[in-house]
Order: structure tokens, then sequence, then C-alpha cells
């Protein structure tokens, strides 16, 4: 009995000497904290770009025959009226002296008939029948001076570049067949291809400055201007193709197929647009978003619904649910439950 005693006396005693720990509570989480402030609604917009040609003309004959001359090269720039290709030349020209022929010896038939109606010696409707086939081999001379005119092809303007050559000489070629693929260069287009609801809702007042730039170029900037878009949208996509016009930088080779970075510096038609990051928005199944208010008097959260319009490069524009000056948590949002708290960092 006296050692039981003494046993539970030192029990006591080191119970006492125990220090109590304490517990942090389990539901508080740190998160990252952003005060929401009004900023100006412009917004730059980049774009993956590609170079086109201002024009794409492929040449080709209206008659067939060999090839005769084909004095261009790829990657040739011509001037306007350069010859680009001829045929060979002797069926029309023998066509043309065979047709001059016709026409020389209907044009004497036609005088002769002429002189004997105005002696009363022939009927006048012979006269009318030579008439008329001399007006016949009139065309025919007309028809074959423009085929052999047609045998040859030229540039149809400056600063024509030789993309593509599609035959060598001496083939023998049929009326349409391309022969040369000549790209205007004097100005190139730049096409991008813009989403739906960006094309939607932007008017063209609202564009402040546009340009590109090329991966080769440095940090220069190339000015464009619009000039068309096709009205229907890609297939998968949903994106339309918008053209813009730039010049032609004499200082680099810049040719179609290339690819370039396109901004178009856009003013918003409201002023104080509040922005949040695209990390505090929670979506939801019925398709509606929402963020946490951070409470810095009690530390706690609190699930807003918010209306957003279009992401844009700055991040979600936010036009109900928010006011300038709440804090949200932009980290982290989607773990968080009603009723917690959180420890910013």
């Amino acid at each position: 009995m006296r050692v039981l005693l003494i046993c539970f006396a030192v029990l006591l005693a080191s119970c006492a000497e125990r220090t109590e720990v304490e517990v942090a509570p389990q539901n508080i989480r740190p998160a990252k904290i952003m005060t929401i402030e009004a900023e100006g609604s412009d917004v730059v917009h980049e774009f993956t770009a590609r170079i086109e040609a201002l024009q794409t003309v492929d040449l080709s004959f209206e008659v067939g025959g060999p090839l005769a001359q084909l004095p261009v090269r790829e990657g040739e720039t011509l001037e306007k009226s350069t010859l680009v290709a001829a045929l060979e030349p002797t069926t029309f020209e023998l066509a043309v002296k065979e047709a001059e022929v016709q026409l020389r010896l209907a044009a004497q038939d036609l005088n002769r008939k002429r002189k004997v109606l105005a002696e009363n010696g022939i009927a006048k409707s012979l006269v009318e029948d030579a008439r008329s086939h001399y007006e016949l081999q009139r065309v025919r001379l007309n028809r074959a001076r423009e085929s052999l005119a047609d045998a040859r092809i030229y540039a149809p303007f400056d600063g024509a570049y030789v993309s593509q050559r599609y035959f060598d000489q001496h083939v023998n070629i049929r009326p349409g067949d391309p022969i040369v693929r000549l790209l205007d260069l004097t100005r190139l287009q730049v096409v991008i291809n813009i989403p739906e609801t960006l094309l939607a809702t932007v008017s063209a007042e609202q564009v402040v400055e546009s340009w590109v730039e090329l991966p080769f170029a440095g940090d220069n900037r190339f000015p464009i201007t619009y000039k068309e878009n096709r009205g229907e949208a890609a297939a998968v996509a949903q994106t339309y193709e918008v053209s813009f016009l730039m010049d032609n930088p004499s200082e680099w080779n810049v040719l179609p197929g290339m690819t370039a970075t396109a901004s178009i510096h856009l003013r918003g038609l409201e002023e104080g647009q509040l922005f949040v990051p695209a990390s505090a928005v929670i979506p939801a199944p019925d398709g509606s978003f929402s963020v946490w208010v951070y409470n810095p008097a009690d530390n706690s959260v609190e699930r807003r619904a918010v209306t957003t319009l279009t992401p844009r490069a700055n991040g979600v524009p936010v036009s109900a649910g928010l006011s300038a000056g709440e804090q949200i948590v932009i980290t982290g949002a989607s773990q968080l439950q009603a009723g917690m708290k959180v420890r910013p960092l």
C-alpha cells in the first residue's frame, strides 16, 4: 500500500511538469490574395500571322504549241512587260500570212463585182455576198494576229516575283496550262485568325494601332492596315480570317509563307474595367463563374458569383459581381470551401 501511494505521487508530479501543446486549426490554408483595382480597358491582342503576297497570278497561254522560250528564273523579280515565255511562232505566223492573202483576194473580188454592178451586169445580192466574205476574212486575219500575240506572255505588273516555273522549254503546252506563278510583293498581306467573340464585339473605332513583328527583324515594328475579312468562320476553330496590308521592308527579304506576330491595340468602350487572373475564376457545371472574396477582418472567404467577358491578354474582364478595392484569392481557389479561413501569403 505504501508503494502504491509513492507511485501515484510520482505520476502526479510528472503530469504537472508537462506543457500543453496548442493545435492549429486545420481549416486555415495559405493563399495568395490580390486587391482588385480599376484599370484602363486598353488591351493589346497578339496573334500568330502568316505573310502572303498582295496578289498571286498563274500566267498561261490562250493558245497551244511547243514552248520555245522561258527566260525567267525562280526567285527573280521582273519589271512590267518583261517577256516571261513564248511559244514556237511559226504556225501562228503562217496563219497570219494565209489570212492576209485570203483578205486580199476577198477585197479584189469585192471591187470587181462592184464595178460590174455599176454597169448593171450583176445582181446586187452577189455584191452583198462578196462584202460579207470580205468582212469574214478580215475577222479571221484579226484572230490570227491575236493568236500570234498570245504566243508570248509578259509580266503584267512591276515587281513581279517569280515564285514557280511549271514547265521547261520544248514541252508541248495546251491552252490554259499554268506556265509561271508570279507574286506581287510591292506590298504584303498579313493574315491572322480572330476568334468570333472578338470579331463580333470590336469595332473599327476601338483600334488604336496595329503592327507586326518579324522573328528575324529584332524589335522593329511594321505598321499594318486593315484590308478585309472572310465572311465565314473556319469549321473547326470557329475563327475568322482577317487580312491586313503592310509595306514590304527593303532591308529584309520577306516572302510569302513566313510567320510573324501581329499585335492589335484596342481601346475599350468603358473606362475603369476590372480584370482578374484566370486562376481566380471558378467555373460551375451550369456555365456560371465565381471567385473567392477575402475578408481581412476575420480571414474568411466568401464565394461570390461574377459576370465575365471575353478573356484578354491582361486577364478576365468582370462586368458584375466585384468592386474596386475588394480582395480575392488568386491561387488555390479550387481548393477552398465555404467557411474556410485563409492566411495571406
